[in-house]
């Protein structure tokens, strides 16, 4: 497939997957019905215990590769992952999520438009478990996008385009932390380039009961680390410093709001 006189820009699709039955194989599927043509899939198993790693086995397509390197967590099986992705620009598609056939087409034609962009997101839609449907109306541009990195994840992991060159250049994702490796990486990548949305919603995201950060990620330790990434980006980014005290101030009428909720629930008991 053509693109003008040049030969279209190789994309590495890169999936993780731990026990990510049965939405696994209409994420592949989705890889799979892409408009845009030149691609390989990188699927890192990272030990999965349910019929995951025997779906991916019996898949008949050259363009995928099923790598496996025993357990070894989220952040590692990333980088696992990009070290065997070849491709101009790296796209992130969780196992549990599914790519609409235009989702590549679209960010390539961005990025190659826009040399001093390192990664380009989209919006997405939600889908609950049961039916519910939510549409989201995440930033666009880039400077809004770089203060939002300083409060919240304001791009979907699912959604980005990586410019490989930009992974290669700060070195991938951060294995000495075990939340939030996708705005950390975000951040690391606003350090040295721009980045952006894509107004359409590409991609399905899938929320359900089952996922890992859900039950494992949460409380305290969830609003603590939250708050370190909060000045992380506040400090790479050069963001005003005012936002230091905001997000602070955030912080402990969190851990308020959720004392006194605690503390009424016992009352009434």
């Amino acid at each position: 497939m053509k693109s003008g006189k040049s030969k279209q820009p190789l994309v590495s699709v890169l999936i993780t997957v731990y026990n990510g039955m049965p939405f696994l194989k209409e994420a592949i599927q989705g890889i799979q019905q892409q408009t845009y043509k030149h691609w390989e899939l990188i699927v890192v198993d990272d030990q999965s215990t349910d019929a995951s790693l025997s779906y991916l086995r019996l898949i008949d397509d050259e363009r995928i590769t099923i790598l496996e390197n025993g357990k070894m967590g989220r952040g590692k099986a990333l980088n696992y992952g990009l070290k065997h992705c070849r491709g101009v620009y790296v796209a992130i598609n969780d196992a549990d999520d599914f790519s609409y056939p235009r989702r590549i087409e679209k960010q390539v034609h961005f990025l190659n438009s826009n040399p001093d962009y390192g990664l380009v997101g989209s919006n997405f839609t939600k889908l609950f478990s049961n039916g519910v449907k939510v549409d989201s109306h995440k930033s666009l541009h880039n400077q809004s996008l770089r203060i939002e990195l300083s409060k919240h994840s304001c791009v979907q992991h699912s959604t980005v385009l990586f410019r490989k060159s930009v992974l290669d250049e700060i070195g991938g994702y951060n294995t000495r932390i075990k939340y939030l490796f996708d705005r950390d990486i975000y951040i690391r990548v606003a350090e040295v380039s721009k980045i952006a949305n894509l107004p359409e919603h590409l991609v399905v995201i899938n929320r359900h009961d089952n996922q890992f950060f859900l039950h494992t990620y949460k409380g305290f330790e969830r609003q603590l680390h939250t708050l370190k990434v909060n000045f992380l980006a506040i400090a790479k980014l050069n963001l005003p410093k005012y936002l230091y005290i905001s997000r602070t101030l955030t912080f402990v009428y969190s851990i308020l709001s959720n004392y006194f909720r605690q503390a009424t629930q016992l009352w009434k008991k």
